[in-house]
């Protein structure tokens, strides 16, 4: 059984197999307030990274549309109290510049050329990013996602 996902369809291995692995200094706006390394980059290790093709409409459930299609797994939501319901996908971050080449997917997606292919997202509790931060010695992403888990406790 599924725990339920993110409202967001998703291209596996998006940038290679695993010899194309890469890692990239990422700005990651949602970390800015975090710490005294605000306007350091996050040094983001891609390995056979998925990246966000379209963010889906929040529902709770199935999400029929995307079932329909070839090669789609479904995690859906449980329902509105334990599962994503009605809150949207967030877009932390992206990484510019490589969507240029894929001009078609970026038109099929709705989004401008110039927005870069979304690599972090967050709907209510869960969290997904197309790099790895637990691979890198940088603790903000996981202080900055302890720090949410925390607010949302004692709120």
């Amino acid at each position: 059984d599924l725990i339920g996902g993110l409202d967001v369809r998703v291209n596996r291995n998006y940038f290679g197999r695993q010899t194309e692995s890469f890692e990239a200094d990422l700005d990651l706006p949602f970390l800015t307030a975090e710490s005294s390394l605000e306007h350091e980059p996050f040094r983001g290790i891609f390995i056979r990274a998925p990246v966000v093709e379209k963010i889906l409409p929040p529902v709770s459930g199935e999400q029929k549309d995307e079932a329909d299609r070839e090669e789609t797994v479904i995690a859906p939501a449980k329902d509105s109290t334990h599962g994503q319901g009605s809150w949207p996908v967030e877009v932390m971050a992206t990484l510019p510049g490589r969507t240029k080449r894929l001009v078609e997917k970026v038109e099929a997606s709705g989004l401008d050329e110039e927005t870069g292919d979304i690599i972090a997202v967050c709907q209510r509790n869960v969290f997904g990013t197309s790099f790895h931060p637990e691979l890198t010695a940088d603790a903000r992403i996981h202080m900055w996602w302890l720090r949410r888990v925390l607010d949302e406790c004692s709120g």
